[in-house]
Formats: structure tokens, sequence, C-alpha cells
């Protein structure tokens, strides 16, 4: 996760490794060029021993090292100027990548990290390398030099005395300049190189042991190498080159660079190459450049040019020459020296071999091959060499060295440097940065032989070999001396090294620690030199990791992070993230985040853009899912661009898709900006990257419901065209169809009709029965395909949702598809490739030239398409162009061609054994040839409409497919409402009607011919919206075409405005005369209100006439003794009465089952009469009757058929009253038309009164329309739905109806005269006449024995003086009788007066009953009032 390839241990021994200096000769160089390398090139492979070796400490104690590496450089190399330094470490970082991760689970999320990460380590190490060597440490002084000379000089040996004396002169520079060594006495080490293919082996044997006897053989080696003959080949290509990771790239015509993640600063613009060149070249003597190496680090850390008085860098030292020169072909001659620029100097080779790993050396563009002539012999030579020299010289130098700084420290111990120096130590401040301080914090110089400066040599010289413990020793005490000196700069320096060897010990302290955290302070605050502080962090950020301190680690790295370098900040920053990532406890996730979003940005401005691309990609798949939306949509803003800089376009397309998400929270201006950076983006992607397939790039907007995708086959009705009727003023109206409006839920009572029509039109209904499919959603079955007909529309509804704040342009819009003809598709029904909608005359695609989505909208869009030959249509998709909205400044936007495509998914569940769902194929579409295709119109068709009106309507039908049609029929849901002209009485009870093609030749309708039938409307009894539901059925002629049959539907709408409501109830009259002399015959009194419920404050105004009164009853029959007020008119809210009466049919004119319909006229017109009993009228009346089933007697017993339960029910009069009326409608600004209608009401019990329709409108379905009792007036109902009056129970008559069952009247004289003095009571004698006014036979209880006042207390006063209840009954007090049905009786009373007055007949008479048998308890008190008054006056 993250890590380094080096451990601590190791990083820190290869950042102190052992400085070795290297001087070769022209000659040498030109060898080791054969192998297209330079000798230090050739020997950095084999710098690290892979043995122990040892040295003894000055206690005589052993050390081993391990491991031992050693860095060789040419002597006469120098390091970068600041801004070469600069470009260094922008191309170390740019250059090294790693596409290894790993995952790390984090909570319920897996996050994605690199698992190394070589640019940290490639800047880190070029960083540590491009430092300049400084005073206050030894570290990058120089321990040796190495002196090699070739075998092919005239006298190696002279050549050696001139290249010490040259290594004299730079050792002995004054003041001292690069380069800086370890000691005065150097150690030197001479290699005589031969080269096998020049020959001479002896003369080279015999010029090295002149050699040996000369330096002695310790510091001897001969180097034998090119052993390879001329001319031989061996393929190694499949073997490793040794050379390649420590090669010098050159910068200038690279391969592998990425230009567009290079940097782009003015630093980097301006750089080497295109500086001018010097008027004049520099001598020997001017190869240094008088900068300060504090100077130049300071300018390096802060990215700023070469400081004050410095000269410019004028071309990068390894670039090549003009002259062709070969790089690394350098020497210590002066006439290589003089091609060096004023300030640089420095050839390519003199650059560390270690800075640009893993990558090799290009010559004109090609990679060379190395090491072409050394075989596996000369490369052991080449470690035997390096082994030999750090062996057998420069660790018996190191110990000798070890030795003398130790007596050297120990003889001046305890020995201040000068009076000063002891002043401070007492009265001086000994910590760096105290206030009041105005010692300058490096102040101090030492002396070269200085005690202090001894104490850090050989502190230095035991930290590079191993000896941590002697090392420690001595930092300590010297940090004690440059506390005490005040010099700070030393004073960090100690303490970091101190801190250094307490970890490599493998004992760190708390106090080593904090030593590392002090240096790092002091090199920020006391000595402003950032570069050593950065090296300070980034070898204690090593040593905490190891020991598991991340969270401190984090710290120091965030510690030095600022704004003078944003490549430094941009890779601390991404190490702190990690660090938090690899806390233990607790997890840092969100911390890891922001800080790699930190480094992604630093990233970002240093002009690595590839680095800032993928810190955002780490971050964002932490915020992923977060709900932090602002958070996410400045990584993907920034993803994006990043990605388009780097030339990735596919990648950037997303990121910006992104940011028009439908949980954006951005402003309408951000999320326009958004739009506009996305469509220039993509159309880029275009552009650069066009898709391969020809195919068209899906965009992210709009925003396609996929589960609104609605498929509707066949012609859209609002597309039907129709032909208005040749001299009628009547609208036509087509029929409604099937559209993508319908309510799916609702649709449920399509298939039941379908399943009648079929059931009618067939004769049978097939096993298994699937209802017809016109329009395809989401609720549908979609298991089938759709089935259309060649040359009718199939069209789409989809809805686009525009999410954004900002409106969106679409332009071009039609349905992306394929099509395979029948003639591709197989017997088994695989078929070839489709065919691409490029392909002309297979369909026909329908385009919506422009569509503006507006802002936070959700719009359905129709789109069409006409298949012109047979097969299969597969619909893929929408495409279109999306434009960026247009501006006054900007003008029209720009515009990206894009596509949506749909992914349906059906809702219904699996079938039983399946475990997925069935699939859904209503994109699929089965296209066949011919089929025909009925058109229905509908003449004189009106919406509005007052409650019972009747409308004549003219149906036409039209063909307008391809093939003819038989067999027509129509179903609906409410037969009760239409009426067609012909039909018999109760042909369409079960909502089916056949409509007959007799008129037309062979019963079939014809492609293009039009046959017209009339039918009549009417509107519903109660105030409201309604829906009038008609399937048209119809089938091909040929029985096994596909499809067999097709449906059009149709839905009327009807507005009822309210109408005439009626008020009726059925009294039994009292005749005492007609119930004495003929019992057999019974009246009632049926009192009707008519009312206009039209209000004056409605938008319509009517004029209502009634014309003629209707009574249906298989018992009753109408009487012409009524009271009928004619030639009235009921204005609004009017109200008119009649009285109508009733008489019973004779027992011998009762037929079971058989209706009787009686009728009374109300005017004198006599155009009327005979319209209105006729059809349709009477056929509408007849539905009533019907409606129950009275016309199926087989089903459902009569009234007639016996008193069976239910069916004589007390108190059961069951007529029904129909009212026809003509109406004049005044509409809106004074047009007005005429109007017919009927009213119906049903009278059910004797004494109840009914009223219908409701004044109070209700609202509902057509279910809703019927009353609270049935509009059938006769056939028995099993559970009888009764008036309710406070009866909760259906199967029990209500309480009032039981109240009636019995009425009851007096007769007695009107006035008696009596003489009070001869007999102080006057006995009258009254008859109680009773009549049973229901059909079954009822015990009758008489009760004049009842002290209550059976009279309501507000009835009315008839008589005055006011009558007396001052009377008794006397003789018969109880009496029981049973009365049969329709039956009556005489019962002979007598009641005694005490007194002349005005006395109440009916008071202290009750009446009850009950069913024979039944318990007493169960008799129910009749109600019946009676108002008989009775004089009596006295004759004195």
């Amino acid at each position: 996760m993250a890590q380094c390839k080096l451990t601590p241990h190791e990083f820190i021994q290869n950042a102190f490794s052992p400085m070795v200096s290297v001087m070769c000769s022209p000659s040498v160089d030109q060898t080791c060029q054969k192998n297209n390398l330079s000798f230090i090139e050739m020997i950095q492979p084999f710098c690290k021993i892979n043995t122990e070796a040892h040295f003894r400490d000055p206690s005589g104690n052993t050390v081993t090292i391990r491991n031992l590496r050693i860095t060789m450089l040419d002597v006469n190399s120098r390091p970068p100027q600041p801004t070469l330094a600069r470009k260094f470490l922008n191309e170390s970082v740019s250059l090294a990548s790693s596409d290894r991760t790993s995952a790390l689970q984090i909570g319920n999320s897996a996050v994605d990290i690199p698992a190394s990460v070589p640019w940290f380590e490639a800047w880190r190490e070029t960083f540590l390398q491009v430092q300049f060597p400084s005073d206050h440490e030894f570290t990058k002084h120089y321990l040796s030099c190495i002196l090699v000379v070739s075998s092919v000089e005239s006298s190696p040996a002279d050549v050696l005395i001139q290249m010490n004396q040259q290594l004299q002169q730079l050792q002995n520079v004054t003041p001292a300049k690069l380069p800086k060594w370890f000691s005065p006495n150097v150690l030197r080490y001479y290699v005589l190189l031969h080269d096998a293919q020049e020959g001479g082996l002896e003369k080279a044997e015999c010029a090295f042991e002149n050699i040996k006897n000369t330096y002695g053989a310790a510091n001897c080696y001969f180097l034998q190498m090119n052993s390879r003959p001329p001319g031989q080949v061996d393929d190694q290509t499949h073997l490793p080159d040794p050379w390649s990771q420590f090669l010098i790239r050159h910068l200038d015509g690279q391969e592998g660079s990425d230009h567009d993640s290079s940097p782009r600063t003015p630093a980097e613009v301006g750089g080497l190459t295109g500086l001018p060149m010097p008027s004049r070249l520099a001598t020997e003597g001017s190869c240094d450049s008088d900068i300060s190496p504090k100077e130049t680090e300071l300018a390096q850390e802060a990215g700023e040019g070469t400081p004050s008085g410095a000269i410019t860098v004028t071309r990068h030292p390894l670039s090549p020459s003009a002259d062709s020169e070969v790089p690394g072909s350098f020497g210590p001659t002066s006439e290589r020296t003089s091609h060096m620029t004023d300030t640089v100097g420095l050839p390519p080779g003199h650059i560390n071999s270690n800075v640009w790993a893993g990558q090799g050396t290009c010559i004109g563009g090609s990679q060379a091959a190395h090491g072409a002539c050394l075989t596996a012999a000369d490369l052991d030579r080449l470690r035997t060499l390096v082994q030999d020299f750090c062996i057998k010289a420069l660790l018996p130098h190191v110990e000798r060295q070890v030795q003398q700084l130790s007596d050297a420290v120990s003889n001046k111990k305890g020995v201040s440097r000068s009076l000063l120096s002891a002043t401070k130590r007492w009265f001086g401040s000994n910590k760096p940065g105290m206030p009041n301080v105005n010692t300058p914090t490096n102040a101090m110089i030492y002396a070269s032989d200085a005690s202090e400066l001894q104490l850090r040599r050989l502190g230095d010289l035991c930290f590079m070999f191993g000896h941590y413990a002697l090392a420690f020793q001595a930092y300590h005490s010297a940090k004690r001396d440059f506390s005490a000196d005040q010099a700070w700069l030393y004073y960090a320096g100690a303490l970091e090294m101190a801190a250094l060897s307490a970890f490599m010990q493998g004992e760190p302290t708390r106090k080593a620690q904090e030593y590392m955290e002090e240096s790092i302070v002091t090199y920020l605050n006391s000595c402003k030199m950032p570069q050593f502080a950065t090296r300070a962090t980034l070898l204690s950020t090593e040593c905490l990791k190891g020991r598991g301190l991340y969270g401190e680690a984090a710290q120091q790295f965030i510690r030095m992070t600022s704004e003078d370098s944003d490549l430094r900040s941009a890779l601390l920053l991404e190490q702190a993230a990690y660090c938090f990532l690899k806390a233990a406890r607790p997890c840092m996730a969100r911390k890891y985040a922001f800080h790699a979003v930190l480094a992604g940005h630093r990233f970002s401005k240093a002009g690595q853009r590839r680095h800032a691309l993928r810190c955002y990609r780490q971050a964002y798949q932490v915020y992923e899912n977060k709900s932090w939306s602002l958070a996410e949509d400045h990584i993907h803003f920034t993803i994006g661009r990043q990605a388009a800089n780097l030339k990735l376009m596919a990648e950037s397309v997303k990121a910006f898709a992104r940011l028009l998400s439908p949980l954006s929270r951005q402003t309408a201006a951000q999320q326009a900006a958004f739009l506009r950076e996305y469509v220039s983006i993509q159309q880029q992607q275009v552009s650069e990257e066009p898709l391969t397939d020809g195919s068209i790039p899906e965009l992210p907007l709009p925003i396609v419901e996929q589960n609104s995708v609605r498929v509707l086959v066949g012609p859209l009705p609002c597309s039907t065209s129709v032909t208005p009727v040749v001299g009628s003023n009547s609208p036509t109206v087509p029929a409604s169809g099937v559209t993508f409006e319908d309510d799916d839920p609702d649709t449920a009572k399509w298939p039941k009709l379908e399943e009648m029509l079929i059931t009618a039109a067939q004769k049978q209904l097939p096993m298994i029965f699937k209802p017809t499919i016109q329009m395809f959603s989401n609720y549908t079955d979609n298991s089938r395909n759709p089935v259309s007909i060649v040359g009718e529309p199939v069209s789409v509804q989809v809805k686009l949702v525009n999410p954004l704040q900002v409106s969106l342009p679409l332009h071009d819009l039609q349905l992306l598809w394929s099509m395979r003809p029948t003639a591709l598709i197989s017997a088994d029904g695989s078929a070839a490739a489709p065919v691409t909608p490029s392909t002309q005359g297979t369909v026909e695609a329908q385009v919506l030239p422009s569509l503006l989505l507006p802002a936070d909208s959700c719009q359905p869009v129709v789109l069409s398409l006409t298949p012109r030959s047979s097969g299969e249509l597969h619909i893929l998709g929408i495409t279109y162009s999306l434009s960026v909205p247009a501006t006054d400044a900007s003008g029209p936007g720009a515009s990206v061609c894009g596509r949506q495509l749909f992914h349906v998914h059906s809702r219904a569940r699996p079938q039983k054994g399946r475990k997925e769902p069935l699939p859904d194929k209503r994109l699929q579409v089965q296209v066949v040839p011919t089929a025909p295709c009925l058109q229905v119109n509908f003449v004189g068709q009106s919406s509005d409409m007052l409650c019972g009106e009747v409308q004549q309507v003219v149906m036409e039908f039209r063909n307008i497919g391809s093939a003819p049609l038989s067999t027509l029929h129509v179903a609906s849901s409410a037969p009760e409402l239409f009426v067609f002209e012909g039909e018999q009485v109760g042909s369409a009870v079960n909502g089916i009607v056949h409509i007959p093609l007799t008129k037309l030749a062979g019963k079939q309708l014809g492609v293009g011919q039009v046959h017209k039938t009339t039918f009549w409307v009417r509107a519903p009894d109660v105030p409201m919206e309604a829906t009038l539901d008609l399937l048209f059925y119809y089938e091909n002629v040929v029985n096994s075409a596909v499809p067999r049959y097709r449906l059009v539907r149709h839905q009327w709408i009807l507005n009822a405005s309210a109408g005439l409501q009626l008020t009726a109830s059925a009294l039994p009259s009292c005749n005492s005369h007609q119930a004495v002399t003929r019992s057999s015959t019974r009246l009632l009194n049926l009192p009707l209100q008519a009312k206009n419920l039209n209000q004056v404050q409605d938008s319509i105004m009517t004029e209502v006439s009634l014309v003629q009164i209707l009574l249906a009853s298989t018992e009753w029959q109408l009487s012409q003794q009524a009271v009928l007020p004619k030639g009235v008119q009921l204005q609004a809210q009017e109200k008119m009465y009649f009285l109508l009466q009733a008489s019973r049919l004779e027992d011998k004119a009762l037929v079971a089952g058989k209706e009787n319909i009686s009728h009374l006229w109300l005017t004198e017109n006599s155009e009327l009469q005979p319209v209105l009993i006729k059809s349709p009228y009477l056929d509408f009346f007849d539905r009533y009757v019907h409606r129950k089933g009275c016309g199926d007697a087989a089903s459902e017993p009569s009234v007639e058929q016996g008193c069976g339960e239910g069916t004589n029910e007390p108190g059961l009069v069951d007529l029904c009253l129909l009212v026809q009326w003509q109406a004049s409608v005044v509409i809106g600004q004074g047009a007005r038309r005429s109007a017919v209608g009927q009213t119906c009401i049903l009278v059910r019990h004797a004494g109840v009164p009914a009223s219908w329709p409701p004044a109070i409108p209700q609202t509902g379905s057509m279910q809703a329309l019927s009353p609270s009792w049935p509009l059938s007036s006769f056939g028995v109902e099993t559970t009888p739905a009764l008036p309710a009056s406070g009866n909760t129970g259906e199967r029990f008559p209500a309480l009032e109806a039981l109240q009636k069952l019995v009425i009851f009247t007096i007769s007695h004289p009107p006035r008696v005269m009596h003489d009070f003095k001869s007999s102080r009571l006057c006995v009258v004698p009254v008859q109680l006449l009773l009549q049973n006014c229901s059909q079954q036979q009822l015990l009758v209880k008489i009760n004049t024995l009842s002290n209550s006042n059976m009279q309501p207390a507000n009835k009315s006063q008839l008589y005055s003086p006011h009558s007396s209840a001052a009377f008794r009954w006397v003789g018969l007090a109880k009496a029981w009788l049973e009365l049969p049905g329709h039956a009556s009786a005489t019962v002979a009373l007598a009641a005694a007066l005490g007194s002349p007055g005005t006395f109440d007949m009916g008071a202290h008479l009750e009446v009850w009953c009950c069913e024979p048998g039944a318990p007493a308890a169960n008799a129910v008190s009749q109600s019946w009032r009676v108002e008989s008054a009775l004089i009596v006056s006295s004759m004195s």
C-alpha cells in the first residue's frame, strides 16, 4: 500500500553513501565508448559490494559493514544550477509512474491506492543529489579519487603523474571551491585500463608492474575489458541491461516524455535551450561559480532563477553538443573544460547516475546497445575492481582516518577555542531562535582544523561506514559545542545526524525524536534554509514510519508544505495522505481524501497533470456516494480538466457528465458553465477519438425515465383525418382510441369487454385468453411482441427529464432503430445482421425539429416509426442534438449529437417455476404485411347534456386498412345509456350489440368503404362527469391472418348538468264506501313533485316542460282521475306538483313477470305524442325494467311467483314512474338548443317518499350512477335494498314500512244530540275499518284501553274549539283478528261521552300487527293517523 522500494535503513544508508571521485584520461573514455558508455556509467551497476567488510575502531573493536555502497562521480562534476535543478526535479516526477494498485477496505467501500510511489522516490533521490555540498557537514565530500589511465598511452606512468598534479591543484584551490574534499590527504587509487581488442597485453602488464612499484600493490588495479572479438555479436536482447537504470536521460528530444504533463511555469518555459548562447567561452579557472551554496539551494527550493550575481545557464549540459561530441567523453584536459559555460561547466556524466533510474540513453532517437564488447569475465572484473578498492584501499584508509580524528579530538577535548567562545558558552543563549538575540544565525565560521569540525568529521565518517554508536557520541558532543557557539546551522546538522544515528542503531528514543524535531525547526526558523529542513523531514518521516508513528509523520509532511514550491508541497501532501490512511486506529479516510485533493491541487499548479489526475481519482473513491455533492463536483471538474489536458478525452467526458447529476446543488450559472464544458469536451472527443463503429456517443442529458417508455401500435387518434358530413352542421368526433394518456391501472375493464366480444362473435372463448394490447407500458404483459401493420405508425412515448436549473435545447429528435426484414429471418427464428437506419425505404422515422426542455422539468415526447416492409423492428433508443443554451452575448451555443438507449424491464412477476421474470419485448415489434383498420367517427356527439337527456348520434365506420373486415360488434360497460337503431328490447342488456353489414357486398366492409348507423345516448341521472366506454370488434376476412381481429376504443365524456328532480310517494286510499262494497279493489294516491334543479348562477339556463308521465308496474295502473296542470314551464329552482291515482289491477289481469305500462299526456302537442311512446324513449325506459334481469325469467323469479323470502315484503308496492320532458337550453351568449329527455323514479314502499336524483351532485364512475335502490321495477331480489330508516340490516324491512302495513279509519255520525239530564253517558256506535296493504296475511290486534295519545304533538288542529279526548271506549276493549293480504275488515266499537263538546275519536285507539304465529312481543304499532271529530250537543 503505497510502499517505498527501500526500507528506512536502506534509504538512510544510500543517502549518506561514501563519495568517491574519478579522474579519467581521454583515451579511457574513448575505450569505454565502444560500449556506448563512459567509465562512470560503466562502473555504476557494480558500486555495491555484496560481501561483508570490516575495519577496527579506535578501541580495537571490529566493525562489520554490510551492503556497502559507494557513489562514484567525475571529479569535474558539479551540482546543477537552480533552474536546471528544478528541471531535474520536475522531470523526475513526470517520468515516473506506476499502474499497480492495491485495494484497501474502509468500512463498506474499497479504496484502490498505488502499490508503490516511484515518482516520490525519484524526486526524493533527485532532491538529495542536486544539493550543493555544504561546509557544515562532510557526507557529500570526496573521500578518495580513482585515477584511471589507459594502456594505449605511450607512458601510463607519466600520465598518472600529470593527473596527480591536476588533482593536487583541485585540492589546493584558495578559497576552497568545488569539488569538496573530506581531508587533505585524500586516498588515491590507480587503475590501468587495458583494451583487449587493441592487443599489447604484455606491454600493459609491464606498465602495470611499474605503477604497482610506484604506488603500492594495494592501491592499484589492472582492468582488462572489451574481451569480445570485433564483429562477434551475441543475441542478448532477452537479457536485462544492467546499465539502463543508471544512465542519464537527455532532456531534449527524449522519448516517453509526456509533453502535456510537463511543467508550464515561466521558469520552465524560458528553460535552458531558450537562452542565448554566451559570447565567450569559460576558462578552466571559471568553471566554478561564485554563488554560495546557501543562495543556490534557496533558489532551488523557492523555484527562483539564479541568485543575484550569477550567470544564467546557457545550455543543457546533457544535451548533444553542436559538434556531435559524444556524451560522456569528457576528461580533465583544458580543451574539454573550455567547452563549459560560465556557470555550469557540467558534463552529463557528472550528474548523479541514480537520478534517472529506469531510463535509457537515446541517441538519434533510437535506443543504443550497451556493453556490446564486454563479456561476462569483463563484468566480473568490474565487480572485482570495486570490491578490491573498498576492501584493500578504502576501508584501511577509513580506519586510519577514524584513528587520527579520534586522537585529535581527544587531545583537544576540554580546551576552549578562544576566550570569546568560552564567554558565549557561559553568557550566550544556548537555544536557536531565542528573542532579543542579535547574533546572526550562521555568523560562526570554523577553521578547517577546528576541533568542533573534527568531531563532525569523525561522526560523518563513522556514520557512512556503519559505526553508528561512535557516530552518535561524536554528534552528541559536537552539538553541545555548536550550541554554545550559537552556530545554529552546525547545531541543526549535528542534531539531525545524532537522531539518525540513534535510529540506525536500532535504539530510537523519545529524545532522538526530539533531536530531529528540533533540527527541522532550527533549519526553518533560525537558519532559513528550507532545503535542509526538507531533507531532514524526508529522513525523519522514514524513521517515524518505520516505527509505525504515521500520525507524527503526517504532521511533519504537512509542516513542510508552503507556497514557495508547489511540487514539493504536492508530494509531501500526498505522503501525508497515505500516512493518514495507514494509521491503525483510527483509519482517517476523510483526512486521506482531503489531503489527496490538496496534493492534486498542488500537482496541478506545478504542472504535473498526470499526478494531479491520479490524486483526484483516489480522493473520489472516498467522497463517492457520501452526499457531499459540492466536493464531488470539484473533484469531477478537476478530473475533467486534467484528463482533457492529457488528451484522455473519454475520461474527461465521463467526469464532466457526472457534473450534470440530478442531485447537483450548484447554481444555475454554474450548471450552465458545466454544460458548456461538457459539450465542448464531447465535441473534442468526437473529433479526436471517433467511435470505430460509427455509432453516436451516449449523453447524460436529458435523462430518460426508462419505466415510462410506452409503445403504441396503430395510428394515433389525434392524427386521424376526419371528413365532415356534407349538409350537416353537427360536429364530427373521431373515436378516442388508445392513447398514451390512458391510465394504466384502469384498463382492466377493457379486457373484460374484449372477452365478452370474443365470446359473442366467435361463439366460444379461446382456451388461453390473452387480451389485446395496443399500448405497451411498464404495467402490461410484455412477454409478447407488439404486432404492427406495414404503413401504420409505431409510436413511442418517453419522458425526458431535465434535472438542471437551466433549459436544454434539443434538436432533430428521432428514434434509433434496427430492422430485420422477413426475407432475412430463417425458419428457426434466427436472423442475419440487422439493417441500420441508413437503409433507405425500410422504415420512415419521424423527426422532431426542436424541443426546449425547461429547467427542472419532465416532459413527455412522442416519436414514431412507420415501417414500409414486414419483418422485426427493434427500437433501440433516441438520437438528438444537445445544444448549450444561447445567450445574448455569445449567440447560438455549441451542440453535440448523441443518443440515449432504452433499458426497459417489466414489472411483471416471474411465472411459477421461474426465477427470472419473462423478457420485456415491448421494443421488438413484429411487422405484418396487411390487415384491416377501422376508423370510427361520431356525428352529432355532444359532451354537455342535461341529466336524463336523450341525443341522437350518427356513427360512421370507414375501413382505412389494407384488407376488408367483417363481423362488427360493439360492447359497453354501461349498455343502459345507449340504444342502436332497430335494436330489439333487451338485446343489449349483456352489453354486446351486433352491427349488421347486410347492406354491403359480401357483408364485408371493403378497403375505403364507409358504413353508417344511428344510435341514441341518454345522459346519467346525477349531475357528474361520466365516461361511456365503447369497444368495437371487427375481424379479418382471412381466418388465419395475424392479427385475427382488431379493436377500436372510444371513451365518451358526458358532462351531465342538473336537470329534473322527481319526488313521489305511494299512499293507500281510505275510501270507506270502496272498502266495504268492493274489498277486492284498492287505490293508491301518488303525490308527485317535479323540480328544475338548474341554478340561476349556472353557466347554462334551462326551461323544462313536462310532456308525459308513465307508470310501470305488475299490479298497478294509472287512473284518469288525476290533478295534472298542463302547459306549465319550470324555470330554475321552480317546482310543480301533481296528484296521481293508481288502481290495482284485477286478479285476472295479473300476469306473472309481465309489467303493465300506463301513461298520461301533459301536453297537447300532437307532434311529440307519437314520438315519445316509441323507440328509443321506451327502450331506455325498458332498460330500467331489464337491468336486474327480469327478462331472464328462468334465472330469477318474478313478483307474482309466490311469497318467498324478500318477495312478499311488507308494504312493498314496487312501481316506477317515468316523466318525459322537453327543455330549452340557453348556452353562453344566448345560443339556444332544444333537449328531450326522461327522468325515472322508483317507489318501493307505501308511505315512504322517494326522491331522484338527489339534490347534491355525486362524483365517481359509472357504477356510482345507480341509486341506493335498483332501477328495476320488477323482479325478485333475494336481498332487497330497502330505504335506510334506522335499520342497519339488509334482511329486515325498515321500521317505517312495518308501521304502515295496516291502515285504518273510523266511521261514525258527525253530530249527535243527547239529553244528558236523562242519561249521564252518551254511547255512540263507531265502525273501525281495517285495510291490509301487504301481500301476506297479518295478525291484527286492536286495543282501546290505551291511555296514551297516539296523535303526534305537532298535529294540526282542524277543529275549533279544540277537540277533546275525554271519552272512553266501551264494549269491546281488545280484539285479535287475521287479515289476509290486501283484504279489509270492519270492527264494531262504541264510545261513551260524558259531556257535550267536540271529541277526537282517534284517541285511545291502537292497532298492532305481526305475522301469524309470531310472539306478541314482535307486534308493531301502526302509525296511521286518524282524524275524525264527533260533535256532541245537549238537547236541553
